[in-house]
């Protein structure tokens, strides 16, 4: 894959329908509290690269009815979940950066985090509760419920490194469930034939992954400036990735033990990130990220051959040129 293909090109098709989303999220605060429109303020001053929304308006294009609207408030009520869930997971992990922004629970507290992001979650469902077929409606639903799966999982999990396959089982839940909704329920709205939407879902699925081990990786070995928050948070935490579950694949024991630990101090980390960096395991976790932009990018094929497939393409590349 050359450089140029890892560009940022794949808004271009859709770009009139990421302004008015744009200016849609930026409204979400109206008439509520006042607290919640400063942190909406927040939240959307910024609104991140979008790529969710990007997925739902290039999907909708694979099929016949143009309803721009409703495209547009599935986009939006998918986005509000994702990110009413990060705003739970910062609750979560005591983050203080995303995205090179304080997040909302260290810019006001816990308590009020918390109610910003079920508040969000509200105003998702209220703009999936007018979409004009019950199974996305029912799809929007799902997902909620597999991020609330996947983050649950995470958070009680025994204090032991888990299997590849457990690891997998989580961030479908958490991450690539979201991705596959954006694809299928688009297409769905589309009235895309039903293997276009199966192609778009396998696709999603794939791509979701993919973004997972991405960041995953960025956390252990990412510019702090460009990767938008602290590095090394989940091997503080405990929280055990793939590039970790792969560093002890020749079982160390003691090396298992010492990345699941909590309360690790700054020196702790710092020691066991060049263990784990010097393992190979970001290596095989980088290797696996890119075998599933290759299963997503196989998936497309599926798909008559138009610039929104093209941008599709584009757009796994972009997931993953930070592994390469």
């Amino acid at each position: 894959m050359q450089a140029a293909s890892v560009d940022r090109s794949f808004y271009a098709p859709v770009e009139a329908e990421l302004d008015e989303l744009r200016r849609r999220l930026a409204t979400v605060g109206d008439g509520g509290h006042p607290t919640f429109q400063a942190a909406v303020r927040h939240l959307f001053g910024s609104s991140g690269k979008l790529l969710r929304p990007t997925l739902v308006f290039l999907s909708a294009r694979f099929g016949p009815t143009d309803d721009r609207e409703t495209v547009i408030n599935l986009a939006q009520s998918l986005e509000l979940v994702h990110t009413a869930s990060l705003v739970h997971d910062d609750i979560v992990d005591r983050a203080e950066l995303r995205r090179n922004v304080p997040t909302v629970n260290a810019t006001w507290n816990d308590d009020v985090a918390l109610i910003v992001g079920d508040y969000l979650f509200a105003k998702a469902y209220a703009l999936a509760a007018v979409l004009p077929k019950p199974e996305v409606i029912a799809m929007v639903a799902q997902t909620v419920f597999a991020l609330c799966d996947g983050e649950l999982g995470e958070v009680t999990a025994a204090p032991q490194l888990p299997s590849e396959a457990a690891y997998f089982e989580r961030i479908e839940l958490k991450t690539a469930s979201l991705y596959a909704a954006c694809c299928q329920g688009s297409a769905l709205l589309a009235d895309a034939e039903p293997e276009h939407v199966a192609a778009l879902g396998a696709y999603g699925t794939n791509l979701g992954l993919a973004f997972q081990i991405t960041d995953d990786v960025l956390d252990l070995v990412g510019d702090e400036t460009e990767f938008g928050k602290a590095v090394g948070q989940d091997l503080a935490e405990g929280m055990a990735t793939l590039p970790m579950i792969y560093a002890a694949s020749n079982g160390d024991r003691d090396l298992a033990a010492r990345i699941v630990a909590p309360g690790k101090s700054d020196d702790e980390v710092r020691e066991l990130l060049r263990t784990i960096r010097a393992s190979g395991g970001v290596e095989r976790a980088r290797a696996k990220a890119l075998e599933l932009h290759d299963a997503a990018t196989r998936a497309l094929t599926g798909l008559p051959a138009r610039p929104e497939r093209d941008a599709l393409r584009d757009l796994a590349d972009f997931v993953v040129s930070r592994v390469r």
